[in-house]
């Protein structure tokens, strides 16, 4: 199975937000009950020495889709920077997995957003892998 196999009904693919993305990637996205969905099948090079992947790999998978929310809600001038992030790791994903996370905006300021989220295997009604919240600060876009 390539990762591109078997992606769920209603997503499409993300353009790269950079070359880390580049590297990471694919992800897909959606929007789904006014929450902002990033996915990704797990694949082998998101592995950590062990059978399952890396810690920091669903940190950027929670991290992109608050960045996407907080991006559809920010002024259209403006950047967003993420200032904290806060997570507890619940369960394991291995490669092969379909993973989710989805991102709700609690509040979105002149000046700063808050965002919480679950990171989940097979979508909604899936097993939560990772729960996590952020504060991002609206920022000057620079060019």
């Amino acid at each position: 199975m390539t990762q591109t196999d078997d992606i769920p009904e209603g997503f499409t693919l993300l353009d790269p937000l950079g070359p880390f993305h580049e590297l990471v990637g694919p992800l897909y996205g959606l929007e789904r009950d006014d929450k902002t969905v990033v996915g990704m099948r797990v694949d082998e090079k998101h592995r950590n020495k062990g059978s399952y992947m890396h810690g920091g790999m669903f940190l950027m998978l929670a991290d992109t889709s608050m960045t996407l929310a907080g991006i559809a809600r920010r002024p259209a001038d403006k950047g967003i920077v993420t200032t904290s992030l806060t997570s507890d790791f619940i369960g394991p994903a291995a490669p092969g997995d379909w993973i989710e996370a989805e991102t709700e905006v609690i509040r979105a300021g002149k000046s700063v957003l808050f965002m919480a989220g679950l990171v989940r295997q097979g979508g909604t009604s899936g097993k939560i892998l990772m729960r996590y919240s952020a504060t991002f600060q609206v920022v000057p876009t620079i060019r």
